[in-house]
């Protein structure tokens, strides 16, 4: 099945929404802080990852779509192949960024569950 582009484009800003969403009032419920300053925080830095999402991965992720879409490939086991692929970089970047070195046994991220989750939903 062949999909237009614009449809391909809305799948990929729309898909991060609901966990972000979920994430947030998660966040928001487990720390127990209800002030509306405690939630505009929450949801602005939910915001920035959204954005952060936007900007690094949505073009990445619309070549591949394209390019799966051209061979009629384009079906959730290549998008979450894809998203692994897209995530890996920024995972391991976002390791260096906050320990100042990147792990030598890299690979091993993958083996935690909740990593894996994280590469496949906002992909």
């Amino acid at each position: 099945m062949k999909y237009s582009n614009e449809k391909i484009v809305k799948a990929l800003l729309l898909s991060p929404l609901p966990l972000l969403f979920f994430t947030a009032v998660l966040f928001i419920v487990m720390n127990q802080e209800y002030s509306l300053y405690s939630i505009l925080v929450v949801l602005v830095g939910h915001g920035l990852v959204y954005l952060a999402y936007c900007i690094l991965t949505v073009p990445f992720s619309f070549i591949f779509s394209i390019l799966l879409n051209r061979y009629n490939s384009l079906n959730l086991l290549t998008i979450c192949i894809a998203s692994i692929i897209i995530a890996t970089p920024f995972f391991i970047l976002f390791g260096w960024s906050h320990t100042g070195e990147i792990s030598k046994e890299w690979w091993k991220m993958y083996t935690d569950t909740w990593t894996i989750f994280m590469a496949l939903f906002p992909g």
